[in-house]
């Protein structure tokens, strides 16, 4: 996120990482960076240096999921995964320390470049994510932490709803940026109500361990290759949860050279689906995010632009 939560302080992030993680830590600066979570980077004694992360948590319920995925990647570590990059527990066990309605989180800082959301990856570096992805879709998804994914598409009740109030010609109800929101939907509303028939369509398939979202900005290039980073998304699902997503941010046939690695092919009805879906998301998390907003600010403006990106990408 591009600013800070307005309902937690630095101060009390800080304070949160000392009492659970490293006493000695001086300070830490919010980064804008991502989407969903907010980020820190935090300084110790020594020269110690931590990447910290608020998730916001409004229930018990919640907090429950993310301490789940946050667990996957010392999982996969521990069976050879070394691609695997996430938490480290607090001093009393914990992967989470609720704070309010957020739940911090720490790991160490990773010596690295990571890319952005749309950049593209050249052959040989989405060889080597598709590789760590293979490695970590083989591993015994019973024995790992990881929640099966849900059917239902994420924020599915927001959106009908929205959708509903657009073709009564009704405003969506909220802040101040609702009426910007509800002319962006408007003329798109039968665009996305066929995509959602779509998504709800029955495609079954072998379901594996999978990060979620592992485009070029969640994955870091270090001098011991590419480190999956960020998993708070990591369900059992099928293996094109993963792969559609590179594939779309390379010229590699991913497909192939998945099935070459693994002898699954993977389903290209199965691959658009799940890049239908995430569309999908994107609006459900956008609308229901920008109609409730009380201000506009960086995160606005960028959620703004990314809506009306993606409802025209649903139209065509």
């Amino acid at each position: 996120m591009q600013s800070p939560p307005r309902d937690l302080p630095d101060a009390d992030v800080l304070d949160v990482v000392r009492r659970g993680w490293d006493a000695t830590t001086l300070s830490l600066t919010h980064l804008p960076v991502g989407y969903g979570s907010h980020h820190w980077a935090a300084t110790a004694a020594g020269g110690r240096r931590w990447f910290v992360t608020a998730d916001a948590t409004p229930d018990d319920g919640t907090v429950e999921a993310l301490a789940a995925a946050y667990a996957v990647p010392a999982a996969a570590r521990a069976h050879g995964v070394a691609g695997a990059h996430g938490p480290v527990a607090a001093a009393d066990g914990a992967l989470l320390h609720r704070h309010g309605t957020w739940s911090v989180s720490v790991q160490p800082w990773l010596d690295g470049a990571a890319g952005g959301f749309s950049d593209r990856w050249p052959d040989a570096g989405a060889e080597a994510v598709v590789r760590l992805l293979a490695d970590l879709h083989a591993l015994d998804a019973p024995s790992t932490p990881a929640r099966p994914e849900d059917p239902a598409l994420p924020g599915v009740d927001g959106l009908v709803a929205a959708l509903d109030r657009c073709e009564r010609d009704e405003p969506l109800a909220g802040g101040p940026l609702a009426g910007v929101v509800t002319g962006l939907l408007r003329p798109h509303t039968a665009a996305v109500r066929e995509a959602l028939r779509e998504d709800a369509a029955d495609l079954p398939g072998a379901t594996v361990l999978t990060h979620g979202e592992p485009h070029p900005g969640n994955v870091v290039l270090t001098a011991d290759g590419p480190v999956l980073v960020d998993w708070d998304t990591a369900r059992r699902a099928e293996p094109e949860r993963d792969l559609w997503l590179v594939a779309a941010r390379t010229d590699l046939d991913v497909a192939a050279f998945y099935a070459d690695l693994t002898g699954r092919t993977p389903s290209p009805a199965r691959m658009r689906r799940r890049e239908r879906r995430w569309a999908l998301a994107d609006v459900a998390a956008y609308v229901v995010d920008l109609a409730a907003a009380p201000a506009e600010d960086a995160d606005t403006a960028w959620q703004l632009r990314s809506l009306r990106g993606t409802l025209e990408e649903l139209g065509r």
